[in-house]
């Protein structure tokens, strides 16, 4: 005889299995929305977004897909996330690859993500979205990237006052550079290694056009050629969000920024050993605020196309360039020092973007982003090299040199610290007194 259960058992155990399958909703539920939010998180960092900026994309994802709470940890190579309906919770990480910088992309994911943070999305829209907007947003072509990177440190060497040569010879090895630097990155090469490959190439290449043209500038020819190369964004958003609160991340960031300026120096010093080294610059010319106005508009129109500025973003990048380098060289004239002039070129270009947003020609989807590329040009790439040399070389000097080598190299790494310190926290200050939104209040078109 086969016993069974009484009706109330029954009513039990149907109401037991219809709350383990609640429970195991709810738990797939918020695994997804976990998943998805920090899939935005991870192309915000790829892109160049600071932590702040990270923070707040995912928990916007999050919260506007139905969690009731999102708890969010930004690490260098990977983050996490905690999020609960008040019932149950979910805990996920997702690893993040090479921090680079992709400017419509980033932009586009902001706007996803303001869009989510509205409501009305379901997690698998969002993810479409996201997916879309890696694979669908516009590029600018390799062609146009290689030359905008020559164009770009030719007009940088213009500012550290190459002659007519040096400026041609610059523009071709810096595009070769470029060209080498995306051939590499593409079949996935570690990034240091390519840094130092890209540099000894295009030093090398500078530094013989230089000589074969008669330039009297090798040294800065093979100098500037490499500049594509110096982490500008990399640097400022170490400092922004060590500012804003986020060391850990912060201080990860300015370790690989260091890394990368040890790479390039291998580069150019090996440079320097092929092609005999002592190679001096003559005397440079004194800065003019014209020249270096219309290069720095330039320079930051070249790295405008690398960061993937929209093309109607570029007049603004050059806009801002030039006020940056009009604004610095206008106070070194007057007697300032670098650093201070760099300070007020920064809060000069992060004044005049936030100010905009009041007039009929805003640049509020990429304001902050416009403010950062038109004080790169500001960023002392040839003052670095130039101190990791010195650390070099000081080991192979004589003992009665070395003290002021010595003093030459420290001086030069110190310039390198307070102008960069100098200039993130130009921007940060502007910025973090109007509190502008880092997200859209509305949908853009791209």
């Amino acid at each position: 005889m086969t016993e069974t259960g009484s009706p109330a058992d029954e009513i039990r155990e149907g109401a037991h299995d219809d709350g383990v399958s609640e429970l195991l909703f709810r738990q797939r539920t918020l695994e997804k929305v976990a998943l998805v939010a920090l899939e935005a998180g991870r192309i915000l960092m790829e892109t160049g977004a600071k932590s702040a900026v990270v923070r707040e994309g995912v928990k916007k994802v999050a919260l506007g897909l139905g969690v009731k709470s999102a708890d969010i940890r930004v690490g260098f190579a990977s983050i996490s996330t905690t999020v609960g309906d008040g019932v149950c919770s979910s805990t996920h990480m997702i690893g993040v690859g090479h921090h680079g910088v992709n400017m419509r992309i980033n932009h586009r994911v902001r706007e996803i993500c303001a869009e989510t943070g509205r409501g009305g999305l379901t997690a698998d829209a969002v993810e479409k979205k996201l997916a879309a907007a890696t694979t669908a947003t516009p590029k600018h072509h390799k062609l146009l990237n290689v030359f905008a990177a020559g164009l770009a440190c030719a007009a940088f060497g213009r500012l550290l006052g190459a002659d007519a040569p040096a400026f041609v010879t610059t523009l071709i090895a810096s595009m070769i550079g470029q060209y080498i630097r995306l051939l590499l990155l593409e079949r996935h090469y570690n990034a240091f290694v390519v840094t130092a490959t890209v540099a000894f190439a295009a030093a090398v290449l500078s530094g013989i056009g230089a000589m074969a043209m008669g330039s009297a500038m090798i040294d800065t020819s093979m100098s500037a050629a490499v500049l594509m190369l110096v982490p500008g964004v990399p640097s400022m958003n170490a400092q922004t969000d060590i500012m804003e609160g986020f060391p850990t991340l912060g201080s990860a960031r300015f370790v690989t920024v260091a890394m990368i300026l040890v790479f390039i120096t291998l580069g150019v010093g090996a440079a320097h050993i092929v092609l005999g080294g002592g190679l001096q610059d003559a005397v440079k010319s004194a800065p003019n605020i014209a020249h270096h106005a219309f290069f720095g508009a330039v320079a930051a129109a070249g790295f405008g196309v690398l960061f993937n500025f929209g093309y109607r973003n570029l007049g603004w990048a050059a806009l801002a360039g030039a006020l940056a380098l009009a604004v610095r060289t206008y106070c070194m004239l007057h007697g300032w020092p670098l650093e201070a002039a760099s300070f007020a070129a920064a809060m000069a270009v992060a004044l005049v973007v936030e100010l905009s947003y009041n007039t009929p020609f805003p640049v509020r989807r990429v304001g902050n982003a416009i403010a950062v590329a038109g004080c790169i040009p500001m960023v002392p790439g040839s003052a670095a090299a130039q101190w990791i040399i010195g650390l070099l070389e000081i080991t192979v000097q004589p003992l009665e040199k070395s003290d002021m080598m010595l003093a030459a190299t420290t001086s030069a790494g110190l310039q390198v610290i307070f102008t960069v310190g100098a200039i993130g926290a130009g921007l940060t200050m502007v910025s973090s007194t109007f509190r502008r939104p880092e997200f859209p209040t509305r949908d853009h078109e791209d």
